[in-house]
């Protein structure tokens, strides 16, 4: 691969992403509609899968949704039909041509009625429930991750451990002040503050199936705070920081590592003009497209923040500058059909800010705000919904209806990953933080997306 220096885009160079971006074929549709069945009114964002795992469509305001013709669609595949609030209905396709295509879902208002006859009481939970699955060999936290087929690979993370021995006998030694024969009892919790400060340069791979981690034989570079994305069989890792020798010093990694899934080999090529930390990230069509994040952190905690954003072609491998940023940040996303969401961030405090780039376009929107700021949350998709997680609490957002809910879980981790398969949401690794110490976590947490109707809202 030939990765070309970066530099500002002419006019026939953004003529030329735009035609990369924009490329595409006609297609003929087959034409349905969802409605209420209590109201007979026509529902938006309802997601219609195919056996429960491809989103085939979702629909419009008018209800109305669309089957491409050209998938392969057999009369005896169930398609089903998903929304907040009303419950799932599964039909054969087959029967869904005899009912002409139109579709009626009931409210969960409806249902509840029916369980109200007998218990008369609507119990929610308050917190979200979880399963703990295997864990990672060693805690890690900003790490680079991807979900491919039913296995996560993750490679690379931070590792530091920092515990203020001072600071921790201050926090739990219930009978100690700081005077007196109280005060003799604090000195004798004092002990010499325990860290140490590392960079993981291993893959590690979770398989869904079997509920089981593999540690491979290659190395990659240690680095933390990367990025890492899927492409035709290739992974990409990119950005983050690495460690000098002497471990005294942090630099922004340069490299791109490419590691390619069928032949167990790395690629690396040294030409990556958006060398930063905590960017957002994603790959449309063939082009990895990275933007925002900081380029230094000076002695008194100020960050030097960019607004830069680039395009990587990766079939051709040259580089292309877009246009800057609204505002430079730390910032993370999550694609979606055209749109690149990015959700909170950070510029000297978290963000609650959702600011959508439309690829397509390259028009910027300020989509709306969270109920509580994130810094650096785990992101996944699943439809039109939009799952956040950060430090307790799980925030979700719906691209269709704009609605954003949050609940309450009883993990307080902070810089893991989140991916959803198979109705299941994934929590990997993280940050446990308290006021005396940074333990990085090797856990992985399962949850069932139906936890969400069970448990309740906790919106200020």
């Amino acid at each position: 691969m030939n990765f070309k220096d970066n530099y500002k885009m002419s006019a026939l160079l953004k003529f030329l992403i735009l035609f990369l971006f924009t490329t595409s074929v006609s297609i003929a549709q087959d034409r349905g509609l969802v409605l209420d069945k209590n109201s007979n009114k026509p529902l938006v964002g309802v997601n219609v899968c195919l056996n429960n795992k491809s989103v085939l469509a979702i629909t419009n305001k008018e209800g109305v949704f669309y089957l491409r013709k050209n998938f392969k669609i057999n009369a005896t595949d169930t398609l089903n039909f998903s929304f907040v609030g009303y419950e799932t209905f599964r039909i054969p396709f087959a029967g869904l041509e005899a009912n002409s295509y139109i579709v009626s879902l009931v409210g969960q208002a409806q249902l509840l009625k029916e369980v109200i006859v007998e218990t008369n009481k609507l119990s929610l939970k308050r917190m979200i429930d979880y399963k703990q699955l295997k864990s990672l060999k060693e805690g890690l936290y900003s790490f680079g991750s991807v979900l491919v087929g039913d296995k996560i690979y993750v490679i690379g993370g931070d590792a530091t451990f920092i515990e203020d021995q001072g600071m921790k006998a201050l926090f739990t030694c219930d009978d100690c002040d700081d005077n007196g024969e109280n005060g003799n009892k604090l000195l004798k919790h004092f002990k010499p503050t325990l860290s140490w400060e590392e960079y993981n340069g291993k893959m590690y791979v979770y398989d869904l199936k079997t509920d089981t981690w593999t540690t491979e034989r290659l190395k990659f570079s240690k680095r933390t705070s990367q990025n890492m994305h899927y492409f035709m069989g290739k992974l990409y890792i990119l950005g983050g920081k690495s460690l000098s020798g002497s471990g005294e010093t942090e630099y922004l990694n340069e490299k791109i590592e490419v590691y390619d899934l069928k032949h167990d080999s790395i690629l690396v090529d040294k030409t990556n003009p958006h060398q930063a930390v905590n960017f957002a990230s994603c790959v449309y069509g063939e082009n990895l497209i990275v933007m925002g994040g900081s380029t230094q952190q000076k002695t008194n905690g100020e960050k030097v923040y960019l607004s830069k954003a680039h395009v990587l072609n990766l079939k051709t491998g040259y580089w292309y500058e877009l246009e800057d940023m609204p505002e430079a940040i730390e910032t993370k996303g999550v694609l979606i059909n055209n749109s690149l969401y990015l959700i909170g961030g950070f510029h000297g405090k978290p963000l609650k800010k959702i600011q959508v780039y439309n690829i397509v376009t390259g028009i910027w929107k300020d989509e709306g705000l969270l109920f509580f700021e994130v810094e650096r949350p785990a992101l996944t998709t699943n439809g039109n919904m939009i799952y956040i997680y950060e430090s307790g609490r799980i925030q979700t957002y719906n691209i269709v209806t704009k609605e954003s809910n949050t609940y309450l879980i009883d993990l307080d981790l902070k810089y893991s990953e989140l991916f959803c398969a198979n109705q299941t949401l994934y929590l990997v690794g993280g940050m446990e933080h308290t006021e005396y110490s940074t333990t990085p976590s090797s856990n992985l947490y399962s949850i069932d997306l139906d936890e969400f109707n069970k448990t309740e809202i906790y919106n200020p």
